[in-house]
């Protein structure tokens, strides 16, 4: 399989493990999982079910992290998230990787 596919189905899979996790807390329809993660109803669908290639802008994270809502252990797989294509591994561009990974200092 080629890096690029092989880094997205891991990106696609990780958004799924956040979804899992918001579910399992309880926020089980779009409308819950909105309030959640402190999003309007359109935006939190797009970041949980839309198969974007970029994945969610360091705006949205941040606004999710900053959420008074977000369960635990959502909040560990978002953090993971935010590790992770900081460090490249969902198939960006180091330039984008180090601007990501810029917006979040206190985790990469």
């Amino acid at each position: 399989m080629p890096h690029a596919i092989k880094a997205r189905t891991k990106q696609i899979a990780k958004i799924a493990e956040i979804r899992a996790a918001l579910i399992a807390a309880g926020f089980d329809t779009t409308d819950k999982q909105a309030v959640a993660l402190d999003l309007g109803r359109s935006t939190a669908w797009n970041v949980l079910n839309r198969d974007t290639r970029a994945g969610p802008s360091a705006a949205i994270v941040k606004r999710i992290l900053s959420s008074p809502n977000l369960p635990p252990r959502a909040r560990r797989k978002i953090e993971e998230y935010v590790r992770e294509k900081s460090r490249g591994l969902y198939g960006h561009s180091a330039r984008r990787s180090d601007v990501f990974s810029d917006q979040f200092p206190e985790l990469t």
